[in-house]
């Protein structure tokens, strides 16, 4: 569970930077309800990114680690393209 803390923290992170540092608007939302842990990304009102991943308390941990990991890598893309977009503005 270590290691799907540290992808929450990052998925956190890379979240608040596109929030703070771009015109991104970025949505994180663990309905305990549902048993859904959602992430969406918009730019200019249009979702460019979403994930959902259902049952997320009756996950196994190995792939719930996966879809956690998919998360950052997507986040970590778009950070990268606005880091990109910036230093050439």
């Amino acid at each position: 569970m270590d290691t799907n803390f540290s992808l929450f923290n990052q998925i956190n992170s890379l979240c608040y930077w596109l929030l703070t540092f771009s015109d991104y608007r970025t949505s994180i939302n663990l309905d305990a309800d549902s048993d859904i842990y959602s992430v969406c990304i918009k730019h200019g009102g249009i979702e460019l990114y979403a994930n959902k991943i259902k049952g997320f308390s009756k996950r196994n941990p190995r792939f719930l680690e996966h879809e956690l990991d998919a998360i950052v890598a997507g986040l970590l893309h778009l950070k990268q393209n606005v880091d990109t977009k910036q230093r050439s503005a």
